[in-house]
């Protein structure tokens, strides 16, 4: 396989004071090298030939002349800690042109879409056009990961377009190490979109808000698999679902206590497919169905979660069962009626009440009959439907 290989050396790290005010949209895809000898590979997947260009900050204000490379195959460019590595190219028609892989850890910062459109990137917002996965696997490593892909600590990855295309972002960050996950603004989804997008991706605490009203088959699908550091899952908004759409999304997220709320009257065939298997401290889970009839719409949903916790269900609801495609034996099952109504604030372990308190076993332990100001020990709490956590 051909190798171009690029030696960048003795440059003036990059310490740019104005972070805060870089607009990421219009900054193209950027690797900061954290140590020397740091090799990042860039490989093209396709047999096209594509150009990449290289850029080099030599001050804070200061970079070389832009140096385009025709490439194709496998590229290694080598940064010592403090370079800035910047990509461009036009593959808007290609699927999942590349690969980038690092050797020591990289912070990675910026607009993806430098890579789709060099001239429009910064103002793309629609990829309803593009080749299917686009930019699908990009720091993809397959099943062993990349770890060294790290978040920069002022700086963050943008995904702006609120347009998708079919398989554009499918297993992007699958195993990197990223903590915190870049928005995801997209109101239009489509098949696979978001397909394993972060799987694998242990270190990550933060997940996007994720807004769309109208969902697509799979575009969900196992997203969050395996972040185990994950505590707190985004709401999901959707009333309408589709095939797999939320299928093994949150599977073996054993941070997570509590499930966002699930509001769709009726499940798609397979939609809650094994959505929270091995969620081992699952405690939480408040879904709103009233038909469960789609096939396999629940299979295992709940599977393998902690053995004690709250479902709350919709009032009137008397389909689920107490099985693996149902609620677990041991959970305390109530009617969203029957959830309390409101509360005040907590301070400092201390309640202001306004209505009753409940664990996450569905028993009532604080009443505003009883005190009005009480301390409540270390914990989650449910209180009008919505969780509370209390700490020391």
């Amino acid at each position: 396989m051909k190798k171009l290989l690029l030696s960048i050396i003795a440059l003036v790290a990059l310490n740019i004071s104005t972070s805060a005010q870089e607009d990421m949209n219009a900054t193209p895809i950027s690797f900061e090298a954290v140590e020397d000898g740091t090799v990042l590979t860039v490989t093209n997947n396709n047999s096209v030939v594509l150009k990449l260009g290289l850029r080099v900050y030599t001050s804070p204000t200061q970079a070389t002349d832009d140096v385009w490379y025709t490439v194709q195959n496998t590229n290694e460019v080598t940064l010592n800690a403090g370079n800035i590595l910047i990509l461009y190219s036009n593959c808007k028609d290609q699927s999942s042109n590349f690969k980038i892989m690092a050797s020591k850890d990289v912070y990675v910062y910026g607009n993806p879409l430098s890579l789709v459109s060099q001239k429009d990137y910064a103002s793309t917002t629609d990829l309803s056009d593009c080749a299917d996965g686009v930019l699908q696997e990009l720091f993809s490593n397959g099943w062993d990961g990349n770890p060294h892909i790290k978040n920069h600590p002022t700086k963050d990855i943008v995904l702006p377009a609120t347009t998708l295309s079919k398989n554009c972002y499918n297993k992007m960050f699958q195993g990197t190490g990223l903590t915190r996950a870049p928005q995801l603004p997209a109101m239009t989804l489509t098949y696979s979109c978001y397909f394993y997008m972060f799987y694998g991706c242990k270190d990550l605490t933060e997940a996007p808000v994720l807004p769309a009203m109208t969902l697509a088959d799979y575009c969900y699908y196992a997203m969050f698999y395996g972040c185990s550091s994950l505590a707190t899952a985004p709401e999901l908004p959707a009333t309408t679902l589709t095939y797999e759409c939320y299928g093994n999304m949150f599977r073996d997220c054993t941070s997570l206590t509590a499930a966002p709320v699930l509001p769709a009257p009726k499940p798609d065939m397979d939609s809650y497919y094994w959505m929270f298997y091995g969620c081992k401290n699952l405690k939480y889970v408040k879904c709103l169905a009233t038909d469960i009839s789609a096939s396999s719409c629940t299979n295992n949903f709940l599977g393998n979660v902690s053995p004690t916790g709250t479902f709350v269900k919709a009032d009137g609801m008397n389909d689920w069962t107490r099985d693996y495609n149902g609620v677990p034996e041991g959970w305390t099952i109530i009617s969203a009626s029957e959830e309390p109504t409101a509360v005040g604030n907590i301070e400092n372990g201390k309640t202001n009440m306004e209505n009753d308190v409940y664990d996450l076993q569905g028993r009532r332990v604080l009443s505003p009959h009883t005190s009005h100001i009480t301390p409540l020990r270390k914990g989650v709490y449910i209180v009008n439907g919505k969780k509370i956590i209390v700490q020391p």
